[in-house]
């Protein structure tokens, strides 16, 4: 028997509406997009926000971080990882990491199933852009999906509440980076990088609902408290 409760911030599961409406709605944003870009160009609104980013200067602070940030969002997973182990947090450095693992098949499946040809240089600049469906953007799933586990593992050990904060917030400026990055160089239509957040905010379903079933235990401290200190045990 377990003793004490799941910790964290926030209502627990099971006891709000939003709990089941979140995921159902994201499910299904998901799958409307998804048919909606089933083999097609442009979608409304995609030719717009890549020539609105299209029209910031490659030499300015601003393009050079749109240039790199996508190349640099391969390395998250190695990178948090490294982070949790030196926190002694084994599971969750090993949860991270299948996040990113998982990240590759899930858009690659994705990518075959919606068929979606990527932006072309009659319409858009294009920067090394490579060959491959284009939906969804695997590095904005990536991104969201490493991102997104990561904050929720901070939360469910219990970190201290700024730190949690502002892990939560940094996260959200590199989530949105990354995806612009992919818009920029060309390699994506603004729909590709939103059905890549969508698909990584899927894989963060998955990954939590799995966490609240799988408590590893260890002397590391490997484990969630509740308020009061009491540790799950079995």
């Amino acid at each position: 028997m377990r003793l004490g409760r799941e910790a964290g911030y926030g209502p627990r599961w099971g006891r709000y509406p939003a709990v089941v409406a979140v995921p159902v709605a994201l499910v299904a944003s998901l799958t409307l997009l998804a048919v909606a870009a089933r083999g097609a160009g442009p979608l409304p609104g995609d030719l717009a926000v890549t020539r609105l980013l299209q029209g910031i200067p490659t030499d300015g602070l601003a393009g050079l971080v749109l240039l790199y940030a996508g190349d640099a969002a391969w390395f998250l997973p190695a990178a948090v990882a490294v982070v949790a182990l030196l926190a002694r947090r084994w599971a969750g450095a090993l949860c991270v990491l299948l996040a990113g693992v998982a990240a590759w098949p899930v858009g690659d499946a994705l990518k075959v199933l919606v068929g979606r040809p990527r932006p072309s240089a009659e319409l858009v600049a294009r920067y090394d852009v490579p060959e491959g469906y284009g939906f969804p953007s695997g590095t904005a799933l990536l991104t969201v999906a490493v991102l997104g586990v990561a904050c929720y593992l901070l939360l469910r050990y219990r970190a201290p509440r700024p730190v949690a904060l502002a892990a939560i917030g940094v996260s959200v400026v590199a989530s949105v980076a990354v995806g612009l990055s992919r818009i920029y160089v060309g390699e994506h239509w603004a729909s590709d990088v939103l059905g890549g957040w969508l698909s990584g905010g899927a894989l963060i379903l998955a990954a939590t609902l799995a966490l609240r079933f799988w408590r590893p235990g260890g002397e590391d401290g490997d484990q969630a408290t509740d308020p009061a200190g009491t540790r799950n045990v079995s």
